[in-house]
């Protein structure tokens, strides 16, 4: 009588495992299985993918149009502004945009700072910016922050960005959902045009986008440039009715986590931080105020995604999702180190940990982009 033996597949792309040859799909070197398959396997050519892909940022797609309004700013030695969500941003930044204007002054500002919890000093979001910002070779002449809420002091802003543009013109720029719509109608509220010009929307010369212009003397003006792309955040990624869930409206949550290796935290179906290797450990979870967190075995994570996908019972919970086809996951060897690090999910939140020799994994839908760095919050 014939024994049954399970079929192994590749945990990414589903191909059938095997050692015959590296020129079919599903190829697992012949080492790897004598010391045993790990429980969540990948054949050669996914595992390699995903190191590269762990090292370096996924691709960004980036409006052409952006990058020749870009070229005229640096033409003109421009003013850069660029806005960005602080719990949206992960640290991952537009490598096209950002090599185009570095050598260019950029003042750097980040939004909703009224939405983090009163124990985060200004000192420490700024410095997590600075630090971010200077990994792909920017160096602002300024960091600040801004709320979202009316009261926010807009007045002494635009009078730090007149001194700071020095007659020049400035362009801001911003992801979707960066906070930059917002800014320019709090602008606009207390602008006083002495110019002869007049505030208008209209292409932008040799481009397809609009660009709004604001005079700010009879030489000079402040440009919005449209969206830069959001395509890594896992806004764009979901449904409205999901984007709802994981955009914060109130104070960011922290919700405490303590899981021992093998066990994983769900956030709803949109990620999934796995400690496969480590002690007893204290995870720090920063989400919407929506969002629902659940501490579950490795062995049980793909069932309970299909469950929340079919049944809603966490939130956030998306459609999209149907398979581990639909999932990148990236792993981490944190350092000894006992600092404070961050895993931060573009557009999701971040989970933060003090760093004692854990290997981490992290399962998010695919193209989104994941980054591991010192906490922002310390």
């Amino acid at each position: 009588m014939a024994v049954a033996k399970r079929v192994l597949r590749c945990h990414n792309c589903g191909a059938i495992l095997q050692t015959d040859s590296k020129k079919l799909p599903g190829f697992i070197s012949r080492n790897i299985v004598e010391n045993g398959v790990p429980k969540i396997p990948y054949c050669n050519s996914c595992y390699e993918k995903m190191l590269e892909l762990n090292g370096s940022n996924l691709d960004h797609e980036t409006d052409k149009d952006i990058l020749k309004i870009l070229k005229d700013a640096v033409a003109t030695d421009a003013l850069i502004v660029w806005i960005v969500d602080l719990f949206s941003f992960n640290g991952t930044l537009n490598p096209d945009v950002a090599k185009k204007i570095k050598k260019l002054d950029i003042v750097v500002l980040g939004s909703k700072r009224d939405l983090f919890p009163s124990n985060v000093t200004d000192e420490m979001l700024i410095r997590y910016l600075d630090e971010r910002f200077s990994e792909v070779g920017i160096n602002p002449i300024s960091i600040r922050l801004i709320g979202n809420n009316d009261n926010e002091d807009i007045n002494s802003n635009l009078k730090k960005i007149n001194e700071e543009r020095r007659g020049r013109d400035v362009y801001l720029i911003g992801d979707l959902n960066s906070g930059k719509t917002t800014f320019i109608n709090r602008l606009l509220k207390n602008y006083v045009n002495k110019t002869k010009w007049q505030i208008k929307t209209e292409l932008y010369p040799g481009t397809a986008s609009n660009v709004l212009e604001i005079p700010l003397s009879n030489s000079s003006f402040f440009y919005e440039l449209p969206d830069l792309s959001d395509s890594t955040s896992v806004l764009s990624k979901v449904e409205k009715s999901v984007q709802s869930v994981i955009t914060p409206k109130k104070e960011v949550n922290m919700t405490r986590k303590f899981i021992a290796g093998g066990s994983a935290i769900l956030v709803g179906n949109l990620a999934c931080f796995y400690l496969v290797k480590g002690k007893y450990t204290s995870v720090r979870c920063f989400t919407s105020e929506k969002a629902e967190l659940k501490v579950t075995s490795i062995e049980k994570v793909d069932d309970m995604l299909e469950s929340i996908r079919k049944r809603k019972n966490l939130k956030p919970a998306s459609d999209r999702f149907v398979s581990f086809r639909d999932y990148d996951m990236f792993e981490y060897d944190l350092e000894s180190d006992d600092l404070r690090h961050d895993i931060a999910v573009e557009g999701l939140g971040w989970f933060s940990l003090r760093g004692r020799g854990q290997k981490i994994r992290i399962l998010l839908p695919k193209g989104v982009a994941v980054k591991e760095c010192l906490s922002k919050v310390r």
